[in-house]
Formats: structure tokens, sequence, C-alpha cells
């Protein structure tokens, strides 16, 4: 019997598929106890090809093909629709799982009373071929409530919430508002640092300032749809509109200094010293802080719109 359905969103990622559902096809479950649904949300390259292999070679792999690009909502929805399973687990296409990863979700379901929310660490490498055979990492944390990079939730738990808003205007936040609803339908979080879920980070040759620079306006334009919906301090922690993470973005972008017209320049300069830490770091203050500038002048948009209209 199906009692886990592994949901997993992929959009033109055809390199990282072999090695991450590949990865959820040998775990030490049975092969009758779970099943991986993986969703070609409209990809433009070679994903549908990839998982017609992987779905030929493994027994427990659903493919459902989207004729057009629906975004992370919707083809993780799609996924829940077709979900046999009581329990639906969540992971990105580019996240690698040990063998016993869905054995501990099982296991934090089977433990607890009542509906629960299971999660596990999720862990930055720069390949699959870093990802360790055993042993928890030291940085085998993660503080949300709700993140669809590693997370199981009863079938039935969103469904009753109303599973993923698919309005969501661009990248981002569409998880941690379901979390919202899941949590006031009384989900408690439980974690298991042994549920470890390794992110594929690899290290770019070079930076794409503009790409970035929209992906955060984006996830700006994204956030501020989410406070509109649940306009509470909470949202505003979560989407970090607070002093506090104007104050840090600042330092981290070197007091300002940093911006996008030369971050490119100084980032590569601390690269060939070596530093690729630090080069990473300032490019992300300088992504962050103009995240930040797009979120508060959206919010200020619709605050000026709200009293216009009164």
């Amino acid at each position: 019997m199906i009692e886990l359905s592994v949901v997993v969103p992929a959009y033109n990622q055809a390199p990282l598929l072999a090695a991450s559902v590949g990865s959820l096809l040998r775990q030490s479950l049975p092969s009758d106890t779970y099943e991986v649904i993986a969703v070609n949300d409209g990809s433009t390259d070679d994903t549908g090809r990839v998982l017609a292999g992987l779905q030929a070679a493994h027994g427990p792999l659903s493919v459902i093909t989207l004729p057009a690009n629906r975004g992370r909502s919707g083809s993780r929805n799609a996924g829940i629709a077709a979900a046999r399973g009581a329990i639906v687990v969540f992971v990105d296409s580019d996240i690698i799982v040990r063998h016993d990863f869905l054995a501990h979700h099982r296991r934090m379901h089977q433990e607890r009373r009542g509906w629960i929310v299971s999660r596990g660490p999720v862990v930055p490498v720069e390949s699959p071929a870093d990802v360790p055979d055993d042993g928890i990492p030291a940085l085998a944390s993660s503080p949300a409530y709700f993140n669809t990079t590693n997370a199981g939730v009863p079938a039935e738990a969103l469904r009753r919430a109303g599973m993923f808003d698919e309005s969501f205007p661009g990248y981002g936040w569409e998880d941690f508002e379901l979390g919202m609803r899941l949590k006031r339908l009384g989900l408690r979080r439980v974690f298991r640092r042994r549920a470890v879920a390794f992110h594929i980070e690899p290290h770019a040759p070079a930076y794409a300032v503009a790409a970035d620079v929209r992906r955060e306006t984006e996830r700006a334009v994204s956030a501020v749809y989410f406070y509109r919906k649940h306009p509470v301090w909470e949202t505003r922690v979560l989407i970090q509109a607070t002093p506090v993470h104007h104050a840090a973005y600042w330092l981290q972008s070197g007091g300002g200094f940093i911006r996008a017209d030369n971050v490119e320049t100084v980032a590569e300069r601390l690269r060939r010293a070596g530093w690729t830490g630090l080069a990473a770091f300032l490019y992300r203050g300088v992504l962050n802080r103009h995240y930040l500038r797009i979120l508060e002048r959206e919010l200020t948009r619709g605050q000026q719109r709200s009293a216009s209209d009164a």
C-alpha cells in the first residue's frame, strides 16, 4: 500500500534530475510503500526525456507533463492531486537525499498523534559528489516551519488548507504562505536532523547580476502579495520587512559601498584572491538590499492606493 507520495516539480532541470530523482527512487523503504511523482512543468529542455528514462528504469516513478508552465504552486498542486499516499513529501528537483530520507519522514508521522509537518535540514553542497554517505552535517538545522525543499504533510491537511495559491505573481513565498494556513489548522512542526536534504548549489563561474536582480524583484513583488493576504507582524518578519533586516543587509553590502553596478567586479577580484566566501557574502548582500528596496516601494504604493481608495 502506498503510504508516502513524493512530489517533485521540475522546470528545465534536466542536468540534475538523474541524481535528484534517482536518489528518491533508491530509498530503504519497500518500493510498494511509496511513489515519486515528478511534474514536468512545461520544460523546454531535456527534462521530459530524462524523466522518461528514469520512469522506464524504476517502478515507483510517475511523471505528469504539464502542457505549459504553471509555476511552482501549479505543478505541486498537480502532484498533490495525483498523490495516492496519505502523506505528501515535498522536495525540489535540485535536492539529493540519502537512502533513509523517506523512512525518517514516515517515522515522524507514525510516532506523533494527529497531523504534523515533518521537517528536516537543507544542507547546501556544490555537486552530487559532495553528498556524504552518512552522518549529520554540522549545520543541520532549519528554522522554517514549512519549506518545500524538505517537508512532509498529510494530504488531507493540504486539501483542507486549500493547497498552494497559484495566484502568486512571481518567484517565492508560496510555501511560506501555505505554511501559515497549515499552522492555523493546528499542525505541529516536528524536526528530525537525520532527514537531511542536500541542495545542489554549483559554484558559478561568473555572476549574472542582471538575472539575479530580476529574480529578487519578482521575489519582492510576491512578498507584497503574501503580506496583503496575511497583514500581520509574523509575515513582515518572514518577508524581512523590518529595520533589523535593513541594517543587516546594509552591513552585508559593505556599508552600502558594494552595489549592483560594481558588485561583479569586486566579487571577481575577491574570488581570484581566494576570498570566495566573502565574495558570495557581499554579492548576496547586494541582492538582499535590492529586494528590500523593491519590497518597501511596493508596500508604500499599496498603502497609497488604499489611502486614495478610502
